[in-house]
């Protein structure tokens, strides 16, 4: 059975790395998106051009069928797998356009992304900026993860409050698709696998990302036949340590776990190394 990945974000890279199949994307570039807002502090590398990609634009797609049609060819592969992300222009526009204010009041337009205004305020304080937040505090991953990100935004001057002017917005579904896709509990949609940032419902973080990736490539290959169970993966650098979280509150689940340490900010700049390094791959980070 031939497999066809569309996309080479975090999800599809991660399924080529185990297929090893055809991938076809608008550029043969990797953008690390972690290392990008690292970027906004510290002049560091955050993309990496890809070798095996095939170069095509997607023009249109018919999920059921599993067919596809590009600027070049047509496909009908018996896997198709959609992991075309979600189109963050809007937010790459805003960051760009903040980051040259000294007074920021920093939200995110979608609750569940809120790990991102979080982690941009972080940076923009250690820049010396005037940094303000309105937001959750990632209340829907617990309130032991809440708890410990309210702390420490206060213990570093980042003050709540009540109105917020730059707000990040929400990332779009990319062409073709006028909407997210809800998949079900093996991550289909009709006929097709759907991975990362196009799934309805899950934040676009590119951890979780790379393990739909993971799991429908092996899903494909018979190793696992069970559900795919999400859980949120990250670590919040506050500029003197990291706050590692580790939550499936948002799926209904019972992990909650947070930890916070020097080491934990230092394994998350290694994390921005070691993506560019693998070309996306999570290799053994599927285990942090």
């Amino acid at each position: 059975m031939n497999s066809l990945i569309l996309g080479a974000g975090y999800a599809g890279i991660n399924a080529y790395h185990i297929l090893k199949t055809n991938l076809i994307a608008e550029k043969e570039e990797f953008v690390f998106y972690t290392a990008y807002l690292r970027n906004l502090i510290n002049n560091k590398p955050f993309s990496k051009k890809l070798t095996f990609v095939k170069r095509e634009k997607v023009i249109d797609i018919d999920l059921k069928s599993k067919w596809v049609k590009t600027d070049k060819y047509e496909y009908s592969p018996d896997n198709l797998i959609v992991a075309l992300g979600c189109n963050k222009n809007d937010i790459l526009i805003k960051i760009n356009e903040i980051k040259r204010k000294d007074k920021l009041r920093i939200t995110s337009e979608d609750p569940s992304n809120d790990y991102l205004a979080i982690q941009l305020a972080f940076y923009f304080k250690n820049l010396g900026k005037d940094v303000k937040y309105y937001g959750n505090y990632l209340q829907y991953l617990g309130e032991k993860v809440s708890s410990t990100i309210k702390y420490y935004m206060e213990k570093y001057g980042i003050k709540e409050t009540e109105k917020p002017e730059d707000v990040i917005p929400s990332c779009k579904p990319p062409h073709p698709f006028s909407s997210f896709l809800k998949v079900n509990e093996y991550l289909q949609y009709e006929n097709s696998f759907v991975i990362g940032d196009l799934i309805q419902g899950y934040p676009k973080l590119g951890e979780l990302a790379m393990r739909t990736g993971i799991y429908v490539a092996n899903y494909i290959l018979g190793k696992i036949n069970s559900p795919f169970r999400p859980i949120f993966i990250t670590i919040i650098d506050t500029g003197k340590e990291g706050i590692h979280i580790r939550s499936d509150k948002l799926w209904n689940g019972k992990i909650e776990v947070v930890k916070v340490s020097k080491m934990r900010q230092l394994m998350k700049r290694f994390i921005e190394r070691y993506y560019l390094i693998r070309n996306g791959k999570m290799g053994f980070l599927y285990h942090l």
